[in-house]
Parts: structure tokens; C-alpha cells; sequence
């Protein structure tokens, strides 16, 4: 066990190295300023409602317009003194999105029950990036809805004046129920998706990150060791040939360990800046149906993602053992870690896009067959309830992991190991 400890702290000594140390903090930092400042800028659009509002009619019914507006939480600005193009040129709206002209006639035609047409301008910013552009449609598009309704009341009441206005509205009451496994919650679809989301989405990316460095790193310190000559030394050396392979695959997991730490810290800053205070407040809401959905995750579950990734990790480090292996030199290790790096993301993103119960045989097989997939879909497995897949897929990353280990085991007993190169070039 001493040879073991020494040989794990020489690994470890050599992969955390001080430009590791620096480039995980200069991400955990691009990850929170990215998240803080997304949050910000996000929550500044939220507060900012405003419409400029161009009212050429000022007619009773413009005004119920521009009300309806009002008891919307829109802050309506008023720019009828001018025309349009002022408007747009005004330094006064250079920030606003939203502009509505009312033409002259809406009413008279309105009563003649006529069609008339409310000009609506949505501007964009010019080079059309950032989530302000879709906020603001968004928003339009709810002034519209509400425009209509309001509109639609005014309809009913003229004509019907006795009529039970809210009746007419809404004839029946609706009500949302959401099933997972055996438990039924009376909650929004919309809720439980959000906060689905919202508890699923940044965990893949996180985990993506993390089985990619932890893969290159160990690929570069085998490469490395093969290329500076120092392999040779370690064979040629009493020490039993698995106790080697354990300590590099342990020095990696302990490093790749403190990585997974760090991005997950830095993970959870960005999300949360990107996804705001929205699903906090929709969790919080809703917090007893989700209870009762189960999608609340406890210790359990939350060992069992654990365990799930870990498996994850170790796979990917043994894959790469062996890729690293086959490395000529440090620089080769890009061109050699592409196998591993085609799985990863195959079961990275085709997750994200396809419903893998519905997906056709060999699309499953392919998934399921690739050791990482299990990893990425857990939390989606577990808020499901479908507990048994997680447990399967760890128990299949074990089987996976340990035919690797005697496979580079195999590897490391014989003295071909030091003569295993894959070329990229053409052979001099």
C-alpha cells in the first residue's frame, strides 16, 4: 500500500499542475461574471413593460385601449404629439421595443362593426443578440392577446348588455393535473417543465466538461511520461504492473473530483443567471405538488446520480489510459482522444434532442450501449421515478469499466506498451 500512496501522490503531484489550478479558476470566474451579468441584464428587461403608444383616434374606445394597457402592468408612454419615425428617433424611447399606433377611425369603424387594423412595431437591437429581442416579442405578443380579450368584453357588453360577461369568457373552469408513475399532482404542465428544466439542463454541460478534461488530462500525463521516458523507468521498476494502472486511474479521479467540484460551483452560477429568479419562485409555488410528484430529489437520490457519475468518470478515465497509451507524443493526444470524444458527445446531445423511450431500436441500442449516456440521463431517470435504469446503467458502467481495466492491465503487463503508437502522418 506504500508503493500504492507514493505513486498516487507523484499522479496526482503531476496532473494538478499550477496552469490547471489557474485555467479552472479563470472559468469558475468566466462562469460567474457571465452568469452575474446575464442575471442582471435579464432582470432589468423583466422590470422595463413599456409601450409607446401613438393614439391618432382619441376616441373613448383608444382610451380603453391604452387602459387595458394599463391594468396590465404596462407603463404606456405617450407619443402622439408626433409621428412614427419622431418616435423611433426620440432619445427619449431610444431603449423601448414595443410601439402601438392607433389610426384615426378605429372607433367609428368599430361601430359599424367594421375591421380596423392597430399598427404594432416591435424594434430590435441591430445586431439582434442577447435575450432582449425575444423578450420583447414575447411581451408584444401578451399585449395583443390582451388587446383582443379587452376588446372582445367591450363586444359582449354593447351588444349584450344583460349578459353574464365573465361566463361567456370562460364557459368552463380548467384544470391542469400532472402523473408521474403513480402519483398525481394538480399543478401546471408548464410549472412542472420549467422546473424540470431548470433542475436537468446544466447538469449534462457540467458533466460534459468534466469527463473531458478528466479524460485529456489523464491522456496527457500518460503521453507525456511516455514521451519524456519516464514510463520506461516506472516498468522497469519492481512495482506490480496493476498497482501502476490503479494509481494513475485514482490520481485522476481524485483530481477530476476537485474539477467536478469547481464546475459545478461555477455551472450553477451561470444557469442560475441565465434562468433567473423565475424557476426559484416557480419551485417555491408549487413546492407541496412537486413533493407529492416526487420530483423533490432527496439524499437517495442524490447518492445515486453520484454513483452514476463517478462510474461515468472512471469509465472515460480507463478509455483514456488506453488512448493515452497509444499517443506518440503530448501533441498527438487531440487526434487520439477522438474515439473517446465522438461517444461523449453522442450521448451528450442526442439526449437533449430525442426522446430515447421513442427513439427506434438502433438509436437506443447506440445510447445505451455508450457507458456516459447513463450518467446524463440519470436526474431525468430519477425525477421520473424509473430508479431501476439508473441502477441498471450504474451496474452496466461497472461491467464497462472493469473489462477496460483488464484490458489495460493487459496492456501495461506486456513490454509492447512502450512501442504502441497511432500515426496521423505519413510513415517516413
Amino acid at each position: 500500500m506504500r508503493i500504492f500512496f507514493i505513486l498516487l501522490k507523484k499522479e496526482i503531484k503531476e496532473m494538478l499542475t499550477i496552469p490547471l489550478i489557474v485555467s479552472l479558476v479563470a472559468v469558475l470566474f468566466v462562469f460567474y461574471m457571465i452568469g452575474s451579468v446575464v442575471g442582471k441584464q435579464n432582470k432589468t428587461s423583466a422590470a422595463r413593460n413599456n409601450v409607446v403608444v401613438l393614439d391618432f383616434d382619441k376616441s373613448g374606445l383608444s382610451k380603453r385601449i391604452i387602459k387595458s394597457l394599463t391594468d396590465g402592468e404596462y407603463i404606456v408612454k405617450d407619443a402622439s404629439s408626433g409621428n412614427l419615425l419622431d418616435a423611433f428617433s426620440n432619445h427619449e424611447y431610444e431603449e423601448e421595443s414595443f410601439f402601438m399606433v392607433i389610426p384615426k377611425g378605429l372607433e367609428r369603424d368599430f361601430n359599424l362593426e367594421k375591421k380596423h387594423t392597430i399598427e404594432i412595431y416591435a424594434r430590435f437591437n441591430k445586431n439582434l443578440s442577447g435575450y432582449s429581442s425575444s423578450y420583447s416579442a414575447s411581451k408584444i405578443r401578451k399585449g395583443i392577446e390582451r388587446i383582443n380579450k379587452d376588446l372582445g368584453v367591450h363586444i359582449i357588453e354593447k351588444k349584450f348588455p344583460l349578459a353574464n360577461v365573465e361566463f361567456i369568457k370562460n364557459p368552463v373552469l380548467m384544470e391542469e393535473f400532472v402523473v408521474i408513475g403513480d402519483s398525481i399532482a394538480r399543478v401546471s404542465v408548464k410549472r412542472v417543465l420549467l422546473f424540470v428544466h431548470s433542475q436537468t439542463y446544466f447538469f449534462p454541460i457540467a458533466v460534459f466538461f468534466l469527463v473531458f478534461m478528466a479524460a485529456q488530462m489523464i491522456m496527457t500525463a500518460v503521453a507525456g511520461e511516455k514521451e519524456n521516458k519516464t514510463l520506461e523507468t516506472l516498468l522497469s521498476s519492481p512495482i506490480d504492473r496493476r498497482i501502476l494502472v490503479i494509481s494513475k486511474l485514482s490520481a485522476a479521479a481524485i483530481v477530476a473530483a476537485l474539477l467536478s467540484g469547481g464546475y459545478m460551483f461555477g455551472m450553477r452560477s451561470f444557469m442560475s443567471g441565465i434562468m433567473g429568479q423565475k424557476t426559484a419562485g416557480i419551485a417555491l409555488s408549487a413546492q407541496d405538488a412537486f413533493v407529492k410528484l416526487g420530483l423533490i430529489m432527496g439524499p437517495a437520490d442524490y447518492l445515486m446520480i453520484g454513483v452514476s457519475l463517478l462510474f461515468c468518470i472512471l469509465c472515460a478515465l480507463v478509455i483514456a489510459l488506453i488512448l493515452g497509451v497509444l499517443s506518440e507524443d503530448v501533441k498527438s493526444v487531440g487526434a487520439t482522444m477522438t474515439p473517446l470524444m465522438m461517444l461523449i458527445m453522442i450521448s451528450y446531445l442526442l439526449p437533449m434532442f430525442i426522446d430515447i423511450g421513442r427513439a427506434s431500436f438502433v438509436v437506443k441500442l447506440l445510447l445505451y450501449s455508450i457507458p456516459f449516456t447513463h450518467a446524463f440521463i440519470a436526474p431525468q431517470n430519477i425525477l421520473a421515478h424509473n430508479h431501476a435504469a439508473v441502477m441498471w446503467g450504474i451496474v452496466y458502467q461497472a461491467v464497462i469499466f472493469a473489462i477496460f481495466v483488464t484490458i489495460a492491465g493487459k496492456i501495461f503487463s506486456g513490454e509492447a506498451l512502450l512501442t504502441f503508437k497511432l500515426r496521423f502522418g505519413k510513415s517516413k
